[in-house]
């Protein structure tokens, strides 16, 4: 019980701050988080043309996967800056695959498609709502591609990175990664 001895006491000497274990939790705790967290704020700012190939050939990989597994026939849409997936409907449309990891995908700025060989024939008009497509590449059930090769570019440090579009296990990969020649 209370009594008011003890309630002038601690009226008196009333104890305020923090102590030392106190505060060196609160350090531990942000160390550990900042740790967490700046590997992917890092990452993200720093993506480059390696990422952005690496990430199509993945994806592509991932997507003739799904042909085979699904038994139905996919595309690829490549534009400038952009790629994105479709698959064929019960109508023989070409619709917009939305599942992750095929969704529409903007290229990083500074990094483009320069060109596709040899050039698949385009069988259709583009949405005009969009950048023009580049090409087509079709990823069959059959896991049969289309030979390709597809190139990306960064121009701000005159790189390239050449993607080799084959049928077969192995058929989708980089091929080499070369600095351009300048005129």
């Amino acid at each position: 019980m209370l009594d008011a001895t003890t309630i002038t006491m601690h009226l008196r000497n009333p104890e305020s701050g923090f102590t030392l274990l106190e505060i060196m939790m609160v350090i531990v705790i942000l160390s550990v988080t900042t740790m967490m967290i700046a590997p992917s704020f890092f990452s993200a700012s720093s993506a480059s043309l390696d990422d952005e190939g690496h990430r199509l050939v993945q994806t592509l990989r991932l997507a003739q996967d799904e042909a085979i597994l699904s038994g139905q026939t996919l595309r690829i849409t490549l534009r400038n800056n952009s790629y994105s997936f479709q698959s064929i409907s019960i109508d023989a449309e070409w619709t917009p695959f939305q599942s992750s990891p095929y969704q529409d995908h903007q290229l990083i700025d500074g990094i483009r498609i320069e060109q596709i060989k040899p050039q698949p024939p385009l069988d259709e008009k583009d949405d005009p709502e969009k950048e023009p497509a580049l090409g087509h590449l079709i990823l069959s059930p059959e896991g049969m591609n289309q030979i390709s090769d597809i190139t990306l570019i960064q121009a701000s440090d005159n790189r390239t990175l050449h993607i080799q579009f084959r049928p077969g296990p192995g058929g989708i990969r980089i091929v080499n990664d070369a600095a351009t020649s300048s005129p």
